[in-house]
């Protein structure tokens, strides 16, 4: 409800004399026609009916616009993840043209490997993707999946080998590291 309306309601109840009042005035002038309560009361819950079907209606519209902007919201995440992989879609595309050439050279298959990586880097760190590569750190099973156990005279539970690399955005895991961890020889 907007905050004119409420202030529009408050003023309204507050030069509108309720019940006792008019009954209180009433006994006060007996010269005047007596006040009929059933009028009374049914002026007064016309006026809240009135009221609650204004903020049900009020309800309604609130749900219907925060509904659009959650939809929006989702919206323009895809989005932005979608124009960003473009990019390596369109470097993809150009790797198969080139890969049909009969005169491909090695280097230049490796070349642009390394630059279709490179791009796909910038694009996670524009999404604010980050790596995780854990090698000779400890195991924290929050970010990090073992997948088997080495024996160890140094340390344990210190990741001796990454298998595959996990990634998070922002502080959400999108997938684990999947590690082999250190197991102290007794």
């Amino acid at each position: 409800m907007k905050k004119e309306d409420n202030e529009d309601i408050l003023n309204n109840e507050l030069n509108n004399p309720s019940k006792e009042e008019i009954l209180e005035n009433s006994d006060n002038t007996s010269d005047k026609e007596p006040i009929d309560e059933k009028a009374i009361l049914i002026e007064e819950n016309a006026k809240l009916n009135d009221l609650l079907l204004r903020s049900k209606a009020e309800l309604d519209n609130f749900q219907k616009r925060v509904l659009k902007q959650i939809q929006q919201a989702q919206l323009y995440s895809t989005e932005k993840l979608s124009s960003e992989l473009l990019v390596i879609m369109d470097s993809l595309e150009a790797a198969e043209k080139l890969s049909k050439d009969p005169n491909l050279k090695v280097e230049s298959l490796i070349e642009g490997n390394n630059l279709l990586l490179k791009t796909t880097k910038e694009v996670f760190a524009k999404l604010e993707i980050e790596e995780i590569n854990p090698i000779n750190e400890d195991f924290n099973p929050d970010y990090h999946q073992a997948m088997a156990t080495k024996d160890c005279k140094d340390s344990e539970n210190t990741i001796l080998e990454v298998m595959q690399k996990g990634y998070k955005l922002k502080s959400k895991l999108l997938r684990p590291a999947l590690v082999i961890v250190s197991k102290k020889i007794q």
